[in-house]
């Protein structure tokens, strides 16, 4: 960028503007355009998400033209996805504007041209990418029609689980570098923790902006984007935590992004969302000495209060818990098989059977009987071992599983508190994945998967982290409670 500009004094103001990019200032001012457009959506029901979408997209375009920074890219990237994540079946809207898409195409060009290096192969995660990449690439062979492989929705997911995501690990690896005018962990902790917060936001200024739905049911109201807000939630809950470490307000935040979870109405938030909370709370109190008695106090006083008000909380959330009970009882004791999923579920282990090599593949759309996906979507499995298995054949299930033993054999290696983050944030987001498509889907969550295991890597030498004697610790309890 510096090579069209001759001035010293243009180039100053151009350091200038890249430094605003990643300030708190600049996090303040996408929030509040952001929820201009969350608030424009729950009032006015969707009417304004794919302006809100365009509009999210071009501040993250120019961003990609002015600085090379990943997370200068990054930040608006995520703001543009909790608007977009809202604009359910709008595919058709979008390919009649799709003119509107081109420039975003050239400033994402000129970002690989002019601030990008040569990608790097060095990481850990190339060869279980290269792997899986292989394994996703020859899904459905000598089965699936020509016409559902090349299929777009087909192709872009077999690329971003596959060689584009492998291409995107390589640019990431070689750009993100130990610096001194930042750190990488306290810069993604911040950016995630902020995401969580707005994501919290949205749910319940949904709730307040259609406060006569939510007095007229007594409950839990309806909420299309449940689960993908609820996934946000989850892979920030954690970096709440982290945060709290540095920070003693932080404490409660992580609560708050449990409670937005229980509004959304997603069974898989209320049953692993708890889950996670439970490890985040077990994670800090043993190793957040500063802050271990705030933890107890809170959560003390959370199960109390959960005590008291009961009953009126168990009405609240009856809704969520009548569909939980349903599905549970259609998978468990053979109910009328009335639950989509529950029929995906049985769907895919005939799937893998008939297809044990290479599976169905991707674009495979055999089972719209089941459910008819929507333009431009996969007909999913709605669970990502069966869909693997389903998908990808026996080839697949040795590819993924090398690759998480790899995720994790990287993440485990120097047990600090920021590594047991990105664990408790990845395997919310493998614990979500088993009844949706989670992980599955390019854009954002194996993204940030893929950012998240670069930044591990590169930190666990580069910054300088304290150790948590974690196996110590369990093996003092175990030899206390023997």
């Amino acid at each position: 960028m510096e090579r069209f500009l001759k001035s010293e004094s243009a180039i100053k103001k151009l350091e200038n503007l890249r430094h605003f990019l990643l300030s708190d200032r600049w996090l303040i001012i996408l929030c509040a355009i952001t929820a201009v457009f969350a608030c424009l959506h729950s009032y006015f029901n969707g009417a304004f998400d794919i302006i809100g979408t365009t509009v999210l997209a071009y501040i993250t375009g120019i961003c990609f033209v002015i600085s090379g920074d990943i997370f200068a890219m990054l930040i608006p990237a995520l703001f543009t996805y909790m608007i977009a994540i809202r604009c359910y079946n709008s595919l058709n809207e979008f390919l009649e504007i799709w003119w509107v898409f081109i420039p975003l195409i050239l400033m994402l060009l000129f970002n690989i041209i002019f601030y990008g290096k040569k990608p790097s192969i060095k990481g850990s995660q190339f060869k279980p990418m290269m792997f899986v990449s292989v394994a996703v690439t020859l899904g459905g062979i000598g089965f699936i029609s020509p016409e559902e492989y090349f299929a777009g929705s087909s192709v872009y997911h077999m690329l971003g689980m596959g060689f584009g995501m492998v291409l995107i690990y390589c640019f990431f690896y070689s750009k993100i570098e130990i610096n001194n005018e930042y750190s990488l962990i306290q810069k993604l902790t911040k950016i995630m923790v902020v995401i969580g917060l707005f994501a919290s936001f949205m749910v319940i200024i949904h709730y307040v902006l259609n406060i006569n739905t939510v007095i007229d049911k007594g409950g839990i109201i309806y909420i299309r984007w449940r689960n993908n807000i609820s996934t946000i939630l989850m892979l920030a809950m954690p970096f709440a935590f982290l945060e709290a470490n540095k920070k003693s307000y932080a404490t409660i935040f992580g609560f708050i992004y449990y409670l937005a979870i229980l509004l959304t109405g997603s069974r898989g938030g209320m049953v692993f969302g708890s889950i996670e909370i439970l490890m985040c709370i077990i994670m800090f109190i043993l190793y957040d000495k500063r802050r271990r008695l705030a933890y107890v106090f809170i959560t003390v006083c959370i199960v109390f209060g959960v005590l008291i008000f009961l009953p009126q909380i168990t009405q609240f959330l009856n809704y969520t818990f009548e569909r939980l009970f349903n599905v549970l009882n259609d998978f468990l004791l053979g109910g009328d098989d009335t639950e989509t999923r529950v029929r995906h579920y049985a769907r895919g282990v005939e799937d893998f059977f008939n297809r044990p090599l290479f599976g169905t593949g991707l674009g495979y759309m055999g089972n719209r009987d089941i459910f008819k996906n929507k333009a431009g979507a996969l007909c999913w499995y709605h669970c990502e071992p069966i869909q693997v298995a389903a998908s990808f054949g026996c080839l697949g299930i040795i590819a993924f599983i090398y690759q998480f033993i790899k995720r994790n054999a990287l993440i485990w290696k120097k047990a600090t508190l920021f590594n047991m983050s990105i664990f408790l944030s990845y395997i919310s987001l493998e614990m979500m994945s088993l009844v949706n498509p989670g992980i599955l889907c390019p854009m954002p969550y194996l993204l940030l998967i893929t950012l998240f295991l670069v930044v591990v890597e590169k930190c666990d030498d580069g910054e300088k982290q304290e150790k948590i004697p974690i196996f110590k610790k369990f093996k003092k309890l175990l030899k206390k409670n023997s």
